[in-house]
């Protein structure tokens, strides 16, 4: 495993590349959306149902979800 390596073994590509890079993203991810909220601005919502046993699944456009029946993480389109 080298710097560039993207996949770190830990399921979570280049978590180990610059220390803190997740806690940054989310940061950012948070600070982005409070200024959206503020400024009132709704995030695209997606619906889809769930491959692995058909529960329906909500959540933000391209969001990864789990879902709460039979645990299948989904991106949502």
């Amino acid at each position: 495993m080298g710097l560039f390596n993207s996949d770190s073994g830990d399921g979570k590509p280049f978590s180990h590349a610059i220390p803190g890079t997740e806690q940054l993203a989310t940061t950012l991810k948070d600070t982005v959306g409070a200024f959206a909220s503020g400024l009132g601005v709704k995030p695209a919502q997606s619906t889809c149902v769930c491959e692995g046993c058909g529960a329906p699944l909500s959540g933000a456009r391209h969001e990864t979800v789990q879902c709460p029946y039979c645990d299948r993480r989904t991106q949502l389109p």
